[in-house]
This record gives C-alpha cells, sequence and structure tokens, in this order.
C-alpha cells in the first residue's frame, strides 16, 4: 500500500506538470496569434508594391491576419476550456 503523502506529492507534480504544458500550449497560441499578423503585413506590403495600391492590401491584410490569428487562439483556448471540464469531472 502506498504512502498518503506521497500519492499527494505525486498529484502536485502532475498538476504542476499539466500547468506548464496547458501554459506552453497559450504561448505558442500567441507566438501563432503575433506570427500570422506579421506574415499577412509583409504579403499585403507586397501586394500594395505589385499593385501600387497602398496602402490598403496592407491594411485588409493585417486585418485579415488578426482575425484568423484570433480565430485560431480562440479555438485552442476553448479546447483547453473544455479538456480542463472533462478533468474535472473525473
Amino acid at each position: 500500500m502506498e504512502n498518503p503523502k506521497d500519492q499527494k506529492n505525486n498529484s502536485g507534480f502532475s498538476s504542476y506538470l499539466k500547468a506548464i504544458r496547458t501554459a506552453g500550449t497559450l504561448f505558442g497560441s500567441g507566438i501563432q496569434l503575433a506570427a500570422s499578423v506579421v506574415i499577412m503585413f509583409f504579403i499585403g506590403k507586397w501586394l500594395d508594391e505589385q499593385f501600387n495600391t497602398a496602402p490598403w492590401l496592407m491594411v485588409i491584410s493585417i486585418v485579415f491576419g488578426v482575425g484568423a490569428g484570433m480565430y485560431n487562439f480562440i479555438k485552442i483556448v476553448n479546447k483547453l476550456d473544455e479538456k480542463r471540464a472533462n478533468d474535472k469531472q473525473r
């Protein structure tokens, strides 16, 4: 039979690892959000140079990058929240 004190330590360590894993996922999705905005900025800037439409295509592409990045970020946060709710039910 295991010592209850050992179970508590393992549980604490396990919850620490879950928190680190969740934080890593959230930080990664934040970086994806920033990267999508930056990439769309450069694509829009390049398109403006090609079609001489400055700054309209750049602005449109930045808005699209923010929208796509936010959609992805919210989708990841919702998935993590569902996973946390399922873990609490067990």
